[in-house]
């Protein structure tokens, strides 16, 4: 059953798709996004990351996917080591969620559970972790890969590969909003692992192949975790067999520091700085909440009503920011300057 994103995002609105459509905040950075994607001058790239930056887009790597094929591809991932034995009937089910989350019903391609700009760019209690945060960390990731682009040009006088940078900071992440689904009361569920990494990881990577991007922008999107350099080399090489195992492609391209691999790897780096943010952040709206009429202590409405939308209006690094500078004081100022 697909969990809809929790009532009332922004002021007392219900439902994955109504909050989705007034957050202006996340549709602008999805904009962003897009008009990135349409500056892309691979013709196949740009169609397909044009296509995975719709609202609900289509899964390609799920496409007529039978309960069959899942047996095969989870039995496949166990033997080559990418997922531990399965236990028990319990474990065995949990393994086969975590590599096939449900989707949306329908179509011979099913689409997200959930609209792309209403997912959050982390798990619960880590960065960028409320709605629309998954498009923030995007943005800020897509800017600081270009001026990383910038300053290696300068460096040595030799031209990047843009596309794979760019493309590869727009598909990295684009499966958290498969993995990590909004529960009723603005919880978010746990995101386990698929050979080591995050499933969201893994699963982007599967996406990238399914659609046929090229080898250069998988394997700078690979390199967003780890650069393939030493003991990460093996480490980088086993999150694409699994993808590839998962998306039933062939990968032979061996994994390799490439310019664009390593400026991909230091553009996700904004996670450090911005998990920080979200702490203070969190600590700063605890404090506050009770002068909004939703304490901390209320969960689900402290979560949906406040926390959740004060947090997708604002942004961690704000809040942090006017603490920081201002304290509770600017915090609540700026709380209240955008309508809370």
């Amino acid at each position: 059953m697909i969990r809809p994103l929790a009532a009332a995002l922004l002021i007392v609105l219900i439902g994955a798709e109504s909050a989705a459509a007034q957050t202006p905040r996340a549709l602008a950075a999805l904009d962003e996004l897009r008009a990135a994607a349409g500056g892309l001058s691979d013709a196949h790239l740009r169609e397909e990351t044009l296509a995975g930056l719709q609202s609900r887009p289509c899964v390609r790597h799920r496409a007529g996917l039978t309960a069959a094929d899942e047996d095969v591809i989870l039995a496949a991932l166990r033997a080559d080591g990418l997922m531990p034995a399965s236990a028990d009937g319990v474990q065995a089910e949990v393994q086969r969620l975590t590599v096939f989350p449900p989707l949306a019903d329908g179509a011979a391609c099913p689409a997200l559970p959930q609209p792309l700009e209403s997912a959050p760019g982390g798990n619960a209690g880590s960065h960028h972790d409320w709605p629309g945060g998954l498009v923030d960390h995007e943005v800020f990731n897509l800017r600081l890969g270009l001026a990383l682009a910038d300053l290696y040009e300068a460096e040595d006088g030799l031209p990047v590969d843009r596309d794979a940078v760019i493309a590869a900071v727009l598909w990295h992440d684009w499966a958290k909003a498969l993995v990590l689904v909004w529960n009723d009361d603005g919880s978010l569920p746990p995101e386990r692992p698929i050979a080591g990494a995050g499933a969201h990881h893994v699963l982007g990577l599967a996406e990238a192949m399914a659609r046929g991007l090229p080898e250069a922008e998988i394997l700078a999107q690979a390199c967003a975790h780890a650069a393939p350099i030493g003991d990460d080399q093996r480490t980088v090489q086993n999150w694409l067999r699994a993808a590839a195992i998962i998306s039933r492609t062939a990968w032979t391209v061996p994994a390799v520091p490439t310019r664009e691999c390593l400026i991909s790897n230091a553009a996700d780096d904004n996670w450090v700085h911005a998990e920080a943010a979200v702490h203070a952040a969190d600590a700063a709206l605890a404090r506050l909440a009770p002068r909004f009429g939703y304490p901390a202590a209320d969960g689900p409405a402290y979560r949906t009503r406040l926390r959740n939308p004060m947090l997708e209006t604002l942004g961690a690094d704000r809040i942090k920011a006017l603490s920081d500078v201002e304290g509770d004081a600017g915090v609540e100022r700026a709380l209240r300057a955008a309508g809370f």
